[in-house]
């Protein structure tokens, strides 16, 4: 594809309408793919055990992410020239669940609320040829920090021998950090509702697990720039050996596909619907002292296979407790 001329008076403006239709923030979920390149749901996040239920109570997960990662954007998405994005991505979540000891459809009763902070340093290279016909490279960079979007979720639990069944229900509210003149953002301004069901076995007599989560997430338009992401698929999978004193080794991954185009007056570059895969290691430890539980894990997905998206490798380690449990004696009432 031959290279435009960019006048240097609008050279800037280019690469800033190009940063806004491509580049992502958040934890895990790269470049290329409905705006910004980011999906509202964190990839990766809820394995080992999405189907498991826990007992009765309410409980915190602490979660540092961290996400790097770069890539060209395909030709065919009609750009000029390929853009090559590269950014590093940190932040924290803070998970708060309550599972009541209510039963809806002969399931176990749950919500939770996720809240976060994070920052975002992104670079952008674009080549362009200036008005004297030399070719040159527009670079621009940017750091940014604040409070992400919140997510609040419903779920329902079974359990069926060593079987155990999740339905979760999610929702995304607006409330991060966000410009739509920054190619940096650590909040995307539109709304989503994520579905998912999760699959977990564990074979109490032999320990192994073998979980599955499939979902949807369906974005609403952002109404400062109108533009509307696309609808998006998303897999997560795991597999690994639980040890005797609360020890877990597996091996985890997702994949991810865009199914329906971006659309609206502010998808000027074409719909990109992008895919990526990632697999790696995970490992958990259940420390039980005094009656009391603390649950740790630690998870590094490499992404590979990408198609419109950049690729990077993502870190995730978490620390959760229980907060409070309710009597037994009231819950055996119940």
């Amino acid at each position: 594809m031959p290279r435009q001329r960019i006048r240097p008076k609008t050279a800037s403006w280019t690469l800033a309408r190009l940063a806004l239709a491509l580049l992502p923030l958040g934890a895990a979920a790269p470049a290329g793919a409905v705006e910004y390149g980011l999906s509202l749901y964190q990839l990766g996040l809820v394995t080992p055990s999405p189907g498991v239920t826990p007992p009765p109570g309410l409980y915190f997960y602490d979660v540092f992410a961290y996400y790097r990662g770069s890539g060209e954007l395909h030709e065919h998405a009609r750009v000029p020239d390929p853009t090559r994005v590269t950014y590093k991505i940190t932040g924290d979540l803070a998970i708060f669940a309550l599972y009541t000891d209510f039963e809806l459809f002969g399931g176990t009763l749950g919500f939770a609320t996720t809240n976060a902070v994070g920052a975002q340093q992104t670079s952008v290279a674009t080549p362009y040829v200036d008005a004297q016909g030399v070719p040159s490279v527009l670079r621009a960079s940017r750091e940014i920090n604040g409070f992400a979007d919140s997510e609040l979720t419903a779920l329902l639990g079974w359990r069926a021998g060593d079987n155990h069944f999740k339905l979760y229900v999610s929702g995304f509210i607006p409330t991060g950090n966000y410009d739509p003149a920054r190619i940096a953002q650590t909040g995307l301004n539109r709304p989503a509702l994520d579905v998912k069901g999760a699959y977990t076995f564990i074979g109490s007599d032999t320990g192994f697990e073998a979980s599955a989560a499939l979902g949807m997430t369906l974005n609403a338009t952002n109404v400062k720039t109108d533009y509307t992401s696309g609808a998006e698929l998303h897999f997560e999978w795991t597999l690994g050996q639980h040890l005797p004193q609360g020890l877990f080794l597996g091996v985890g991954g997702y994949f991810y596909q865009q199914v329906t185009p971006d659309s609206g007056p502010g998808a000027i570059y074409g719909g990109f619907e992008g895919r990526v895969a990632a697999a790696g290691p995970v490992v958990s430890y259940r420390l039980r002292l005094d009656g009391q539980e603390a649950y740790f894990s630690a998870k590094w997905y490499h992404e590979f296979a990408n198609y419109n998206r950049v690729a990077g490798d993502v870190l995730f380690a978490t620390m959760g407790f229980p907060l409070w449990s309710p009597p037994p004696a009231v819950t055996a009432s119940r």
